[in-house]
């Protein structure tokens, strides 16, 4: 059986008639070729046909009609909607994958410099709290479903590679340890500007510790195409996931070599 693929990406708020860029968005997504997508900041204008979609609503007073702060994406039969703990910012579908019975969370984790509803926010609070929140809803949901893989994805707001880029010490401590209290692995913590990018990737995926050790390589491609023209203020990341345990796990490094920046032809690996 060949490998699963799962990506993400903030799309920058497409718009109904913004028919040129919404193209290349859709051209970009068809290359990666992924089984499972989750989508921020997107759009019903971005379809993708062979695939079901759950999609959190448009918040009123904030979104044009069609858009939506996160959309899952599947190729794999979609079971059911799981209620989140926010349903504008958050979504959860229960999955019916090649590795097994699956929660796949879509979610946005508020900006640094969300001032909050009264306007009087420090840098950051708003953002600690908005973890706070995912964390109670992730241990509510691995309780619920103790038997299911559990993949959560989405724009987190942290580069979380060490660079500073894009981060805050304790705001990372604190997402790391929500997700090692739902036994929960972000795999894309690399340094994506050593690798070749021009910038630090703050869309994640993180997988439960059984899937997350399947990983067997990691991509990610920036938003704009190779003659410049922009399709999103943010690069989108994929990993490559074995479907079922094949013997000892390599290192993580070790898988990502040359996985960078997929070529014309980037698609689903042998």
């Amino acid at each position: 059986m060949s490998g699963l693929r799962i990506a993400t990406w903030n799309l920058e708020r497409p718009k109904q008639n913004g028919h040129s860029r919404n193209l290349r968005r859709i051209e970009k997504i068809h290359e990666i070729n992924a089984d499972l997508w989750v989508l921020t900041e997107t759009h019903s204008a971005i379809a993708l046909d062979g695939y079901s979609c759950l999609a959190s609503p448009s918040q009123p007073g904030y979104h044009s009609n069609g858009e939506s702060f996160a959309a899952i994406w599947s190729r794999w039969p979609i079971r059911r909607a799981v209620p989140t703990f926010d349903p504008y910012f958050a979504v959860c579908a229960e999955v019916n994958s090649p590795a097994g019975p699956m929660l796949v969370f879509g979610t946005i984790i508020t900006y640094a410099n969300d001032p909050g509803s009264d306007g009087t926010s420090r840098r950051w609070e708003e953002h600690r709290k908005s973890i706070a929140s995912h964390a109670s809803d992730w241990n509510r949901l691995r309780d619920e479903y103790p038997n299911h893989l559990f993949c959560v994805a989405g724009d987190f707001n942290q580069s979380r590679d060490g660079s500073g880029w894009y981060e805050d010490a304790e705001s990372v401590r604190k997402l790391s340890l929500a997700l090692d209290q739902s036994s929960l692995q972000c795999v894309t913590e690399l340094d994506m500007q050593a690798h070749g990018l021009s910038r630090a990737t703050v869309d994640h995926i993180c997988l439960s510790r059984e899937l997350a050790i399947r990983v067997r390589a990691i991509g990610a491609w920036e938003g704009k195409t190779n003659d410049g023209s922009k399709t999103s203020d943010h690069n989108g990341v994929f990993i490559d996931v074995d479907p079922q345990p094949c013997g000892q796990p390599d290192r993580p490094q070790a898988a990502l070599a040359g996985s960078l920046r997929p070529s014309a032809s980037a698609g689903r690996l042998p």
